[in-house]
Formats: structure tokens, C-alpha cells, sequence
């Protein structure tokens, strides 16, 4: 994601719990809770000229942060998946959902 170039490396922000951020991240990745990143002073700290990739566990929560960093001028992107497509290290990615184990056979219905 990044060559260690800060010419045309992106900002790399982890909006996951500081906690998971700690066991692993994205090399170059900042951590910033979802909330605090939209304070004034933390978006001071973000170069509005330069691309900024979110990363959360799956890309749900990095979506909607990126959309509001768009919305704000910036350019944003989540990383598609989040981290349970960056790597396999069981402590830092994030299972994806298991019908076996979650699904239940509740009743459905279709038509109008």
C-alpha cells in the first residue's frame, strides 16, 4: 500500500479499537478513533492534498468515515474488506461471517 515514499505514500488511518491496532496494523498506519478523527484539531493534521486510505475489520465502519472525509474535501478510501483481506494473522484479521455457525432458519417472505 505504501513504498515508504511520503511523496506518494497515502495517510493510512486504523479506525479500529486501539487495542487491535496495537496486535497489528498496516505498516505507516495512524490510529484514531472514528469519532475523534472528525475533531477540528485532528482533521488539521490531515494534508487534504494527499489520498488517505481507512482501515477498519471489514470496511463497513472505513466506508462511512471515508464518506464523511469526502464530504469534507478530502480523498479518502476504505481499504476494500479492511483487514480481513490485508492478512491471515489470527490475532488482526477478522473471521468473515459463518452461516453454519450464525444462521438461523427464520421465517422469510417475498411479494409485496
Amino acid at each position: 500500500l505504501n513504498d515508504g515514499d511520503e511523496d506518494n505514500d497515502p495517510i493510512i488511518i486504523s479506525v479500529r479499537s486501539q487495542d487491535d491496532y496495537n496486535k497489528g496494523h498496516i505498516s505507516g498506519a495512524v490510529w484514531a478513533s472514528p469519532t475523534e478523527l472528525f475533531a477540528p484539531d485532528m482533521l488539521s493534521k490531515l494534508d487534504p492534498d494527499r489520498e488517505i486510505v481507512v482501515a477498519c475489520y471489514t470496511g463497513q465502519t472505513a466506508s462511512q468515515v471515508t464518506a464523511g472525509l469526502n464530504n469534507l474535501g478530502y480523498n479518502a478510501k476504505a481499504l476494500l474488506h479492511g483487514m480481513s483481506s490485508w492478512t491471515t494473522d489470527p490475532d488482526v484479521f477478522v473471521k468473515r461471517f459463518n452461516p453454519e455457525k450464525h444462521a438461523h432458519d427464520y421465517m422469510t417472505e417475498s411479494g409485496s
